[in-house]
């Protein structure tokens, strides 16, 4: 199995293409040696859930209902991860992609797949390093005949330590059910642990749940490590995911609509209509995408 490595001497990204285009390892490189900013993977690991980042499209995170209906007409789709009984993050991160070009300091990749009614596109995946910050920009255009709700996002997997804090922003956040679907959508109180705003250490116990109104901006913080990565994304919304304190990961995702939109996409329900979801219509050969920034620097 071949990966690719991107080197700018600040910092080095490993890339596995054939991995649903994941990212093995992102290093910071010290006096000390690489750094790891992102939970480190190996060379020869398959599973993408057990490497650093992937891209999630054609859409993020769970639909429910065995499917969902789009313009009069139902899309069944099926359970795609093993111990998960719904289907989960579309198909692009468990796919081979394909390398169109690369560069010491940049790598871009796509993806033809049409395997998913009524998805049927051509994803562009690209990695690049440019002095402290790495660059990915994920883009899909639809090709099939029919028009298709698309949504985009990245799935980071961070080091969870005793000190790491997170700031972001939001407004609200959805409660969700046994299922891991949204059920009710709450303003955020100040004081409450999910609220990121200020900066604070993650809950001790799960969080899967998707937060709302977010400003596009994040820091995540090591002291002990001496490390902040700042988060740039243009997308309104992120996840939060972490089993809990015993657990050695945590993940942060930028992603461009709301969990389980696609089912209420035709008969507006939660308030997860087509428009406030994030979803996109794409008529053949339109095209939407989405760019993160993810730059690393000395913490405060």
């Amino acid at each position: 199995m071949t990966t690719i490595t991107l080197d700018n001497g600040r910092l080095r990204l490993v890339v596995n293409p054939v991995v649903g285009g994941s990212v093995v390892r992102f290093d910071r490189l010290t006096e000390h040696g690489p750094e790891p900013l992102m939970r480190p993977g190996n060379d020869a690991e398959r599973d993408p859930n057990r490497l650093a980042m992937y891209p999630l499209v054609p859409w993020s995170n769970r639909i429910g209902g065995g499917g969902f209906t789009w313009q009069g007409r139902h899309y069944p789709l099926a359970a795609n991860l093993a111990g998960e009984p719904l289907p989960i993050h579309g198909d692009g991160w468990q796919r081979e992609w394909r390398v169109e070009r690369q560069a010491q300091h940049e790598l871009r990749l796509t993806l033809r797949s049409f395997e998913q009614p009524p998805f049927d596109y051509l994803a562009e995946l690209s990695y690049r390093l440019a002095d402290d910050t790495l660059e990915v920009v994920l883009a899909v255009t639809h090709r099939g005949e029919t028009p298709a709700p698309y949504g985009l996002g990245l799935h980071p997997w961070f080091p969870r330590s005793a000190d790491v804090r997170l700031e972001a922003t939001a407004e609200g956040v959805w409660e969700v059910d046994a299922d891991q679907l949204p059920t009710e959508w709450r303003r955020l109180e100040a004081t409450e642990s999910w609220n990121f705003s200020r900066g604070k250490g993650l809950p001790s116990g799960k969080i899967d749940n998707l937060f709302t109104g977010w400003n596009s901006r994040a820091e995540l913080r090591w002291p002990e490590r001496g490390v902040t990565l700042e988060v740039r994304a243009d997308t309104s919304r992120y996840l939060v995911f972490s089993p809990g304190k015993q657990a050695d990961f945590f993940c942060f995702e930028p992603v461009s609509h709301g969990v389980d939109a696609h089912r209420f996409a035709d008969s507006p329900t939660q308030g997860l209509t087509s428009e406030g979801s994030g979803l996109v219509s794409l008529k053949e050969g339109e095209r939407c995408e989405m760019c993160c920034h993810f730059r690393c620097h000395p913490a405060d």
